[in-house]
């Protein structure tokens, strides 16, 4: 396979969780099963970090822009390795591989995409 391209990002937690405080934030950016999947965590705000971390690692690594973060989703496998899906035919054939790490303080991802 191919390698189209290459993102990461970091993000402060701190910064999402202020950003979390804002009426709709959350639902303009992360899809219901996300929200519940971080929500249900012992630090909610980690988790919301790092899928926003890939979010954008993922819009940096793509070909082409214009995704809109909502339509970048992270579900985590039985084993609780990170999936990605992009809802956005121009995706079709591509394959993305993501990484994803936090701490207390700050959350990363780094995101492959392959033809």
């Amino acid at each position: 396979m191919e390698i189209v391209g290459l993102g990461t990002d970091i993000v402060e937690v701190e910064r999402i969780a202020e950003f979390a405080q804002k009426k709709g934030a959350l639902e303009r950016v992360f899809s219901t099963e996300e929200i519940a999947y971080c929500l249900a965590r012992k630090n909610p705000y980690q988790h919301l970090a790092v899928r926003f971390a890939a979010k954008e690692a993922v819009y940096k690594a793509l070909p082409f822009g214009g995704v809109a973060f909502k339509n970048i989703q992270i579900t985590n496998l039985e084993n609780g390795r990170p999936e990605i899906s992009v809802a956005d035919e121009r995706c079709r054939g591509l394959s993305i591989l993501i990484t994803l790490s936090h701490t207390e303080k700050y959350a990363t991802a780094v995101a492959v995409v392959q033809r």
